[in-house]
């Protein structure tokens, strides 16, 4: 029997939480005979009763919730999660979850044949990247990528399409990571503060050898909350636009500049000029923004 463990962050999100974590117990349920599962889920702070509800709900698979203090962002809540897991031991293989994300019954089909089409292909296990669609709409939001120009980090997403694609990198709202690429590369890198580091893992791991694939049907359903974010930070006078500049929750460049650092160190002189520039002309910058992106 495969043993995963289920990674998860939450913040106040007590409703998506619930229905997160329905559809692990609806969708895994086929599965119960041949995967164990266990969900570390770290509690960072919720005021909302986010813990209460999910100890009152029962679940076929074990639930460990783990304190947070509030500040731990995305990537320290991961972390935490993850820490907890390796501390257990003794799992094939760990899935990144958000808590926004509601899982499909194909991604534990789909699961179980990458491992088998990764070995046959090369030799080892991977990373499997599961794509994820607004429900209402049917529309792609996240999943799996390739750099087409690494000058301006522009990239090209790969919607499922029936096979197992190769990808650059991908997001983390629900994909897997098998035991042998954390044997070798370990698990997030702590200097994150917030989001970017699913980005920098998988794209490190793709450097590293190890195939990075996105499985071939969608596997979750979540909505983009990203749309708009450069216009956002437009928003406000210089002094407030200039505290942006290391927020989490502005510019991040924090954020930036490290995941420069670590995958495309040429960059980063080119990367704070270009964000300063945001932060001094934004209106400008966002229409060079859009025409770099081909965005109309």
């Amino acid at each position: 029997m495969e043993k995963i463990a289920v990674l998860i962050t939450v913040h106040n999100r007590k409703e998506l939480t619930l229905r997160c974590m329905d559809s692990l117990k609806e969708t895994s349920a086929p599965y119960a005979g041949q995967v164990f599962l266990k969900v570390f889920l770290t509690d960072d702070g919720c005021t909302d009763g986010t813990a209460d509800a999910l100890r009152e709900r029962a679940y076929p698979f074990d639930l460990e919730i783990l304190p947070g203090d509030g500040n731990l962002f995305w990537n320290g809540g991961m972390i935490h999660s993850w820490k907890a897991a390796l501390a257990e031991g003794g799992w094939d293989g760990y899935i990144w979850l958000n808590d926004d994300t509601v899982i499909l019954p194909e991604f534990w089909e789909d699961l179980r044949k990458a491992d088998a089409h990764c070995l046959e292909t090369y030799g080892k296990r991977g990373i499997y990247v599961g794509s994820t669609k607004n429900l209402e709409t049917g529309k792609f939001t996240y999943g799996g990528f390739n750099y087409t120009d690494k000058f301006i980090l522009k990239d090209q997403l790969l919607p499922p399409d029936g096979t197992f694609q190769s990808c650059e990198a991908g997001h983390g709202n629900i994909t897997y990571v098998s035991s042998e690429v954390v044997e070798k590369q370990g698990i997030f890198c702590e200097k994150y503060w917030h989001g970017g580091t699913d980005h920098d893992y998988t794209y490190l791991a793709h450097k590293a050898g190890f195939p990075v694939l996105v499985l071939p049907r969608y596997s979750g359903g979540c909505v983009n909350d990203h749309l708009g974010k450069p216009r956002k930070h437009a928003e406000g006078n210089l002094r407030q636009r200039l505290k942006l500049f290391w927020s989490p929750w502005g510019y991040n460049m924090h954020n930036t500049l490290l995941f420069n650092r670590r995958c495309f160190p040429w960059r980063v002189p080119f990367v704070f000029v270009v964000t300063l520039y945001k932060v001094l002309f934004p209106n400008l910058s966002y229409k060079t923004y859009r025409r770099l992106r081909g965005v109309k």
